[in-house]
């Protein structure tokens, strides 16, 4: 029965660990939304070091 209580509370812990994480874990797409304005730097997808729309190292 402990053994039961222990698990359940420990699936709990991990749940609400999972959602704080979610909140915050943004990525530019959460910024981009909230941008107000296109100028805003936040507004655009992240670029290579040659100006060119990229999401991440390619291989």
């Amino acid at each position: 029965m402990a053994q039961q209580q222990e698990r359940s509370q420990q699936q709990a812990d991990e749940r609400e660990r999972r959602e704080r994480d979610a909140e915050r874990a943004r990525n530019w797409a959460d910024e981009a939304a909230e941008a107000r304005t296109a100028d805003d730097p936040r507004a655009m997808a992240p670029r290579d070091a040659g100006g060119r729309p990229s999401n991440g190292r390619q291989f």
